[in-house]
């Protein structure tokens, strides 16, 4: 895995983090601790992919952007332990690839790497939400979503669904998939091209009739997977098992 890779980030510990693990894979890695640097060390040589850190918010996302207009055979991804829904939403509008956190295992970060720096495009990274479901959980409220829907269902007797869907490929058009689902719907994307949906009343048919628009409305093509309640288990775990088993089925890693 030979490659030159650039951390921007304050923060001279996660950059040591990502030297210690990368390193040992034959990686090159550059510090930067703003956007100036990192702007600099690119135009004096070629870098593989950076790693923005989007504490400063606008001013970071514009990093991101002026990384992937001047330099486009570089891949920009997010590395932060500061996530936001619009902030994930906007920094792959922005053209970041992938949005990681810190602090991270090794061997999770390695992998996510890997698969970056292995695709043949800018704009064809895919993380499995197998192995992301933990990041969603802790970031995006995940759990505490899917067991309020649970209580709320058990004690009136309702429906609702969780559905996973992968997009072919970046999907930038958030403003789009947002026109598919009402405001008790959750929408929560945790990768460049995935996103996981909480249909909040929703049940088997319903779900239908939504990946059926989608389909019709949406340019990209997308693959899907989804559990419901109660049809498909009554407890948090029975539903996150079997949501990986499902998506595993689509081909996910």
């Amino acid at each position: 895995m030979a490659a030159t890779v650039m951390v921007v980030d304050e923060s001279k510990i996660t950059f040591l983090a990502v030297k210690n693990a990368l390193e040992k894979e034959g990686c090159r890695v550059l510090w930067a601790r703003n956007g100036q640097e990192a702007i600099s060390n690119l135009r004096r040589e070629h870098v593989d992919l950076v790693f923005v850190d989007i504490f400063e918010g606008e001013k970071s996302l514009n990093l991101i952007r002026e990384i992937r207009e001047s330099f486009p055979n570089t891949k920009v991804a997010v590395l932060s332990a500061y996530v936001d829904k619009d902030l994930v939403v906007n920094s792959v509008k922005a053209g970041a690839i992938d949005y990681i956190l810190k602090p991270f295992k090794q061997d999770y970060f390695l992998g996510r790497v890997k698969r970056i720096l292995s695709s043949p495009g800018i704009s064809r990274v895919s993380v499995s939400v197998r192995r992301n479901i933990e990041d969603l959980e802790i970031t995006l409220r995940f759990e505490d979503i899917v067991r309020k829907e649970i209580k709320r269902c058990s004690r009136a007797g309702g429906h609702f669904c969780i559905m996973y869907v992968r997009f072919n490929g970046i999907m930038r058009d958030y403003e789009a998939i947002k026109k598919f689902f009402r405001e008790t719907d959750y929408i929560l994307p945790i990768s460049a091209s995935e996103y996981v949906f909480v249909l909040t009343l929703t049940g088997k048919h319903g779900i239908t009739a939504v990946t059926r628009r989608m389909k019709e409305k949406l340019s990209q093509s997308f693959e899907h997977a989804y559990v419901c309640y109660p049809d498909d288990g009554k407890t948090y775990e029975e539903f996150i098992l079997l949501l990986k088993n499902r998506i595993a089925e689509l081909g996910g890693k």
